[in-house]
């Protein structure tokens, strides 16, 4: 794509929805501006437009997800009262986006409060400034003409990642969260996308097979654990993109980043970041302000438990999060274990695997498959009862044709199942 005097910051490609950067800054040189503190966007150009007058304006957002429930919305205090409510303030003259950049950097004001994603309960508000929500940001001459695809939802931390990414390096950003798979293939190469940052389920679902994307230079996972068979997939159609993990969570924001699974400490977070036992922690001063965190401790347990990879320099893979993990019968599972063993039987594409109530287990693990015509359950599960422990292995199989994600983008029930 070539870079225009007035570059697209977001655009979605089924729709006539855009925002240029020119945009945003002729809305802030106007006298007068109505400004909304607290916002539901209706799609990712409206959370971009909301985003950015808060961060030039030097002002407080909370931003909602549209995908809340009402049950969610009304708890949180979404209300049309609140929603409603805008502030009239001054407008401001900025000549160009590097003056922007520089702006944005120096707010002190700025506070974005983002939501978990509420699967384990409610989801609870974090509070960040720019500093931390730019901590992972890299600005480079040879990201000037980076075209990002949009796989998050922007209303989520990794969602505000690559749109802050995409801000201070003057790059456009191409909406694709909620496309069908096949129509973000078709953006990929219709819209010169160079970087794409996804979950491992959103990739799983892209029609990748046989095709080869030489343009895309950056491909990124996070929220889950990568199984092999994906990586292997991903290097065979992105055979040009460096292919990186990255560790990040609405609580602390961007933290680590590793080629393949193995991640270390940088020097810039040592003395911050923590391996204490088999658990992952970071200091107090690294957490955006909310209820999630003890004021009291010092540290705060992620919940993930990682393995040492190597201590010279020190290494480690993050295994799980421990309470994603299922009780069944006094034994514990971690369902992804049990979803990467069905996902490497011959013709299954996708898996996600789950706990419901049992009266007499307490919980039992169900699953569903998304697998070629004609997979046969009985012998899915022989090879089942041959890779793992009988408490393991699902007591409800179902065969389904997709498997939808949830409003984060991961293989998962949807928030209240």
């Amino acid at each position: 794509m070539t870079m225009s005097p007035d570059p697209v910051w977001i655009r979605r490609p089924t729709t006539d929805r855009c925002l240029t950067y020119g945009d945003l800054l002729a809305a802030l040189a106007k006298p007068r501006l109505e400004y909304a503190p607290a916002v539901c966007p209706r799609n990712a150009v409206e959370a971009v437009w909301a985003l950015g007058h808060a961060m030039a304006l030097d002002r407080p957002l909370m931003l909602y997800d549209p995908l809340f429930t009402e049950r969610e919305r009304e708890a949180l205090g979404a209300t049309p009262e609140v929603l409603a409510a805008h502030e009239t303030v001054a407008g401001i003259r900025i000549p160009e986006v590097i003056a922007l950049h520089e702006r944005v950097r120096a707010a002190r004001n700025f506070r974005l409060t983002l939501f978990t994603s509420g699967s384990t309960g409610l989801p609870k508000s974090v509070t960040h400034g720019i500093d931390t929500l730019a901590r992972s940001v890299r600005i480079s001459g040879t990201l000037g003409r980076a075209v990002w695809a949009l796989c998050y939802n922007p209303t989520h931390m990794a969602g505000v990642q690559v749109i802050l990414q995409a801000f201070f390096n003057r790059n456009t950003i191409i909406d694709c969260f909620g496309l069908e798979p096949e129509r973000v293939v078709e953006a990929v190469v219709a819209e010169g996308v160079t970087h794409i940052s996804a979950t491992p389920s959103f990739y799983r679902l892209l029609p990748l097979d046989g095709d080869v994307f030489d343009t895309v230079q950056g491909v990124t996972l996070g929220g889950e654990r990568a199984d092999t068979a994906l990586m292997g997939r991903l290097r065979r159609a992105f055979p040009c993109a460096r292919i990186r993990n990255v560790y990040a969570s609405t609580e602390a924001g961007s933290l680590l980043a590793a080629d393949g699974d193995v991640f270390s400490i940088p020097p810039a977070l040592a003395g911050r970041v923590r391996i204490r036992g088999d658990r992952l922690e970071v200091h107090r001063s690294l957490l955006g302000e909310g209820p999630l965190a003890d004021p009291a401790e010092e540290w705060y347990d992620t919940g993930d438990v990682v393995e040492w990879a190597g201590q010279n320099p020190p290494r480690f893979r993050i295994l799980r999060r421990d309470r994603d993990w299922v009780n069944v019968g006094g034994e514990k599972v971690d369902p992804a274990e049990v979803a990467e063993v069905l996902r490497a039987y011959p013709g299954v594409t996708e898996a996600r695997v789950f706990a419901r109530p049992n009266s007499v287990l307490g919980q039992i693990l169900c699953a569903e498959v998304v697998a070629a015509p004609g997979t046969d359950e009985a012998q899915l599960r022989e090879h089942l009862a041959r890779t793992l422990h009988a408490h393991k292995i699902p007591r409800l199989i179902r065969f389904v044709d997709a498997l939808p994600l949830t409003r984060t983008g991961k293989a998962g029930p949807p928030s209240g199942q």
